[in-house]
């Protein structure tokens, strides 16, 4: 009875936080993208001259350089105002979902590499991306203690030197593929 009682605790107090954690997520996001639209409107024949003779690579570096900026001021915003602890609903099917997408990658990868197809780059990249993304929320989400100790072995032991070697075999692939001229990246 008394667990009973400990958890409509709980689930109140995760309710009342979901709804005063939730909405100002929302406007923010919703905010911040009206603002980059009204600039963008704004300034759009400013820019769109200006961008037409940057070249692809300027323009890639400026999204790039422009997304770093936005995630640190997210960040700092989300640091916060999170939760630390928090319901997750459907957790079994996102991890689901993403050692799904790891097995497809890692199958892609080998397709790939035995009909000698170029695009083994990209899913030896992607499969690397999602071992490293496992890696990083086994061990942050992990209970301290055992599950923790676990967390980090596997880590450690499975998931990282997996996405080295992944990481490698696309840095291979990728220099292989191109001559001494094509690695360059250039303007055009």
């Amino acid at each position: 009875m008394e667990v009973l009682r400990g958890t409509a605790s709980l689930a109140k107090g995760v309710g009342s936080a979901a709804l005063t954690g939730g909405p100002h997520f929302i406007g923010l996001k919703i905010g911040l993208v009206l603002l980059a639209l009204a600039v963008i409107l704004r300034m759009r024949r400013h820019l769109l001259v200006r961008l037409r003779g940057w070249g692809w690579r300027r323009l890639a570096i400026s999204c790039g350089a422009a997304a770093s900026l936005f995630y640190v001021v997210w960040i700092l915003y989300l640091s916060g105002t999170m939760p630390s602890v928090t319901v997750a609903y459907n957790w079994n099917t996102a991890w689901l979902a993403l050692d799904t997408f790891e097995g497809l990658t890692a199958l892609l990868t080998a397709v790939f590499l035995f009909k000698n197809r170029t695009w083994a780059v990209l899913s030896a990249t992607a499969f690397s991306t999602s071992l490293c993304i496992d890696a990083l929320f086994d061990v942050t989400t992990a209970e301290q203690g055992p599950a923790l100790v676990t967390a980090v072995l596997e880590a450690a032991l499975v998931e990282l030197p997996f996405a080295a070697l992944s990481m490698v075999l696309a840095v291979k692939l990728l220099t292989s593929t191109t001559g001494p001229a094509a690695r360059r990246l250039t303007d055009n």
